[in-house]
């Protein structure tokens, strides 16, 4: 056994081998980085080039309204300059976006996004890709199933009204008083966690009434911690060696991961176990003893007969379905809620309209189909879904040359009109969440305004969108499109029933309120540090209204 590595014991005929072999490694890894210089999408329209190590990255991780801009300024499809050289396909033509999410074994999500989430998350159902994400999505499809969601609605309402109760002891709030200032993200996000956690997993945080649960705090951090060195993340988000140096850990995140993993498989096991006994109950006393949750729901069916073993979930598989409960549930539906309060504060008017429908309902807890009956609840969730999309982008990638077809044709920078586009192997290719939603060209000149009543108008370009949910690209389409988006709109409908007819929300004055967008669009405010917050003046409604 060699004590070191001593090239000259090693045969002469080795080290031709060992030198054929790096200079192999070497060529593929120069041939790979000089590809990027001649992909067809340099071809196409797209802003200059800001930096050559960072391309565009940085003025999007700054204000990612710039995406909107490009798009209204270059059209359906540009160039978007990334990282090292590299280029990215940017487009919001019906006919290309569908296209590309319809088509997941051609347009997987970027790898290095993957592995930025499966830190967080585990192999969940956002993360897994082909086999994998099929196999699970077909055991959870039925834990997302509307019965399944008309169950848990009085869950929704009880966290709201909780909610609601919470707010009307917070500094002893009168119907005479001009409001009490809140931070109604905080609050929504705890309400929003607290839904996750009894619907989706059976567990309390309490975290309305009480800040001591650790897992709560888990989360907490995590939130936080998203985004505080977004250029740092950019580099670890592409360089996985970036992370095992420890300058370029996150000491916080890791506490927080290990806490969550654990509490995790706690709940899991117990949730196992107690779903193996209501199993053997059928033989006895036929009970149910397991709760009606959603990976109670999921343990269920991953137990179920007739579910071959290479066909169930393994228990990391299970577990990670926890935390993409948390981290795409809790995030995405807090960060819906809050910007449709912000909106209905800027437009009083229609905060006033929905309080007057909502206040006929004769019921405190209506079910998942009344809500579902009250037309104008229905398209102001709508509207505010279409501008505040909480996630903004779906970066995939290529894994082969392709030719995407275009609704709408383009001219290239050389002046040549396109029907289709061009991509080749290993190109990035963004699909175009908010400029897609706000696009003039597909919802009209006023896009970018809240206003409900365009839902009870024609809308001739958005019916191509190919979503899942109104057409618009907010829960995305195709085999990928979001499987808890029925969840989300009940949740968010139950929160709002429950908050607009008992209070007025309102702007604060001075207090301009900016965008931040790290995986989900969370708000702060601007010239008061990067601290996520949304500050309302809050006030009861006066029941003689």
């Amino acid at each position: 056994m060699f004590s070191y590595f001593d090239l000259s014991r090693i045969p002469t005929l080795g080290l031709i081998v060992l030198a054929v072999i790096a200079a192999g490694y070497t060529l593929r890894g120069l041939w790979q980085f000089s590809r990027r210089f001649f992909t067809p999408i340099r071809h196409l329209p797209g802003p200059s080039r800001r930096s050559w190590l960072w391309g565009n990255a940085a003025a999007v991780l700054q204000d990612d309204a710039c995406l909107c801009e490009w798009t209204e300024q270059f059209g359906v499809a540009y160039r978007l300059p990334s990282m090292l050289g590299k280029c990215r396909l940017n487009t919001i033509d019906p006919r290309a976006v569908g296209h590309i999410l319809s088509h997941t074994d051609i347009y997987p999500k970027a790898e290095h996004a993957r592995t930025l989430l499966r830190a967080a998350i585990g192999e969940g159902l956002v993360v897994a890709e082909g086999d994998t994400h099929k196999r699970q999505r077909k055991i959870m499809n039925p834990s997302f199933a509307p019965i399944q969601i008309r169950e848990a609605t009085p869950i929704f309402f009880e966290i709201s009204y909780q909610l609601r109760d919470v707010l009307n002891e917070l500094q002893g709030m009168a119907v005479s008083t001009q409001g009490v200032e809140l931070d109604m993200f905080a609050w929504i996000g705890r309400a929003s966690l607290e839904i996750i956690g009894l619907a989706g997993f059976g567990y309390r945080f309490n975290c309305l009434v009480d800040e001591s649960n650790e897992l709560f705090h888990a989360y907490h951090d995590m939130e936080q911690e998203l985004g505080r060195n977004p250029l740092t993340d950019l580099l670890k988000d592409r360089f996985k060696f970036l992370r095992r140096i420890p300058g370029f850990r996150n000491p916080v995140m890791d506490a927080a991961l290990n806490t969550t993993h654990r509490v995790g498989t706690e709940l899991v096991m117990k949730r196992k176990a107690e779903v193996f006994e209501e199993m053997q109950s059928k033989f006895g006393q036929n009970g149910k003893i397991a709760g009606r949750d959603v990976l109670t729901a999921l343990i269920r069916a991953n137990m179920a007969a007739g579910v071959s073993e290479n066909q169930q979930m393994s228990d990391r598989e299970v577990l990670a379905q926890i935390s993409t409960f948390i981290i795409a549930g809790h995030e995405t539906s807090a960060s819906a809620v809050t910007w449709t309060l912000m909106s209905l504060a800027q437009y009083p008017e229609v905060q006033g309209k929905l309080r007057e429908e909502l206040s006929l309902v004769s019921q405190d807890m209506p079910t998942m189909d009344d809500l579902n009956a009250l037309p104008y609840l229905d398209i102001v969730v709508k509207e505010s879904l279409r501008l505040h999309s909480p996630v903004h982008y779906s970066l995939r990638v290529a894994k082969q040359d392709d030719t995407i077809p275009l609704l709408h044709p383009i001219v290239d920078r050389y002046g040549r009109k396109l029907d289709h586009l061009r991509v080749q192997a290993g190109d990035f290719v963004g699909v175009e969440i908010m400029p897609m939603n706000r696009s003039t060209a597909l919802w009209g000149p006023d896009a970018g305004d809240f206003r409900p009543d365009r839902w009870n108008e024609e809308t001739t370009g958005a019916k191509e969108i190919s979503g899942v949910y109104a057409h618009t690209l907010t829960f995305i389409g195709g085999p990928r499109a979001c499987i808890g988006y029925r969840f989300a709109i009940t949740e968010m409908k139950a929160i709002l029933f429950a908050l607009i007819r008992e209070f007025e929300f309102v702007p604060v004055p001075g207090k301009e309120i900016a965008v931040k967008n790290v995986i989900v669009a969370r708000p702060y405010v601007k010239g008061e540090g990067t601290r996520l917050q949304l500050p309302l003046l809050v006030k009861r409604v006066s029941r003689a209204a």
